[in-house]
């Protein structure tokens, strides 16, 4: 162990980094080099999950307009290419705009980051056109009118044809649950209800589970420590630990083992969930199971929506720290 670590400069947690960029860099290399077929392939054959966050790793890379752009003129009857293309405008308008509130963005950032979802539209609605049973353009189309004004009606409309095609399609539901929360337009009692009825009608071993988990994190994000005296009863401790069980297809008995054998390109975005909202909740053997199975690793959201103070604000790697003495006090 380092000198900084046993003095406290430095968190025993480990920030982990965009693995979504990193796993998508064979997809971009073969679109640069024109190997279409190729590229479709590996898109193609990949599971919901996993097809979303090749799709999602491409639109973050450097140069991904203009590339997606060529491969949907080469490929002008691929709903893939197309769809790469979509997602591509609407992350690089994201990264124009950053993940700031709304009244905290650049006043120059927003006409080139509005007209970025906007022009992504089309060829979201063509790949929709193309390939009539897949349901990846409407959960981009859902993305892209998140940084909008769309009505509630809308986007319902636009999760509807989603599940219509797919319905148990996981990038949908995650990003029609983002629409639901009261940052985008939304409400908790609508972010609760849907996460609660997505979980009651997914089948055990489904990602779709962890929207239990993250709808309580997002209530601590919005109502910080009132929130988090809020939730921590029985009853919501019992909500999310069910969830858990039912993402795992796993009993307090299996939970240990069912950890230790990840399953699912969105199996790090679940666990850091649940460790949290299983914290937040109460559910203390279940935060202590979750947590203990990230080894250390955790992603920046949503420990640092529970962060107290500039240090934990500005390295969530001490928020980790904390939950843990706070877990080991409790046994």
């Amino acid at each position: 162990m380092s000198l900084l670590k046993l003095i406290g400069l430095k968190p025993h947690a480990v920030v982990a980094g965009n693995s979504a960029q990193a796993a998508s860099q064979r997809l971009v290399r073969k679109v640069e080099q024109g190997a279409y077929e190729e590229a479709e392939l590996m898109l193609s054959s990949a599971n919901d999950e996993s097809r979303e966050r090749l799709i999602y790793g491409f639109g973050v890379s450097s140069g991904s307009v203009p590339l997606a752009a060529t491969w949907a003129k080469a490929c002008s009857r691929s709903s893939l290419a197309h769809t790469v293309l979509g997602a591509s405008l609407i992350t690089t308008g994201w990264n124009i705009r950053g993940s700031s509130y709304a009244k905290d963005v650049d006043s120059a950032a927003w006409k080139p980051f509005l007209d970025s979802l906007k022009d992504a539209k089309e060829p979201l609605h063509i790949a929709a056109r193309l390939d009539s049973a897949s349901a990846d353009p409407y959960a981009w189309l859902i993305h892209a009118e998140l940084g909008g004004d769309a009505s509630r009606e809308h986007l319902s409309r636009l999760f509807s044809e989603a599940i219509s095609r797919a319905p148990l399609h996981w990038p949908a539901h995650y990003k029609y649950f983002t629409a639901t929360t009261q940052k985008w337009g939304g409400s908790h009692r609508e972010m609760f209800k849907f996460s609660q009825e997505a979980s009651r009608h997914a089948p055990r071993g489904s990602i779709i589970h962890s929207l239990v988990a993250s709808s309580y994190n997002e209530y601590v994000l919005a109502h910080g420590r009132d929130g988090l005296k809020k939730i921590r009863s029985k009853e919501h401790a019992d909500k999310v630990s069910a969830a858990l069980y039912a993402w795992l297809d796993a009993n307090p008995s299996t939970l240990g083992q069912k950890l230790e054998n990840p399953n699912g390109s969105f199996f790090g975005y679940g666990l850091n969930q649940f460790a949290v909202a299983c914290y937040a909740c109460g559910a203390t053997n279940e935060a202590k199971e979750t947590i203990s199975a990230l080894n250390g690793e955790i992603e920046t959201i949503p420990w640092v929506w529970i962060a107290n103070g500039l240090r934990e604000r500005m390295n969530p790697g001490f928020v980790h720290d904390r939950i843990v003495r706070d877990l080991g006090k409790s046994a």
